[in-house]
């Protein structure tokens, strides 16, 4: 299961920020409005641990020391990618909430 987790960490952080963006705007436009400081700096703020959790899933995964063969580690390169593909996606999705709607 941990080797699972390792790979798909990174497709996991992505999907959590999926949703937890959706909530706290969804919430934020219950209450206020969703263009409200309040509620854009707290999506700033998940976004931004989103982010840091994913560049660290990325570091990881390229810091595992190959086994000097010429095959290729599935598990390591879909972790990189999983990685990788969060990080591009939380800033993606965050780029509305810094530029503004």
């Amino acid at each position: 299961m941990q080797r699972w987790l390792y790979m798909l960490g990174g497709l996991l952080v992505w999907a959590v920020h999926f949703v937890g963006v959706y909530v706290i705007a969804s919430i934020g436009d219950v209450v206020s409005s969703a263009d409200d400081p309040t509620w854009r700096l707290t999506g700033l703020a998940f976004s931004t641990v989103c982010a840091a959790v994913a560049l660290g899933l990325l570091v990881q995964a390229l810091r595992r020391a190959d086994d000097g063969t010429d095959t290729i580690d599935l598990g390591n390169t879909l972790a990189r990618f999983g990685a990788l593909l969060a990080l591009i996606s939380v800033i993606w999705q965050t780029l509305p909430t810094v530029v503004g709607y």
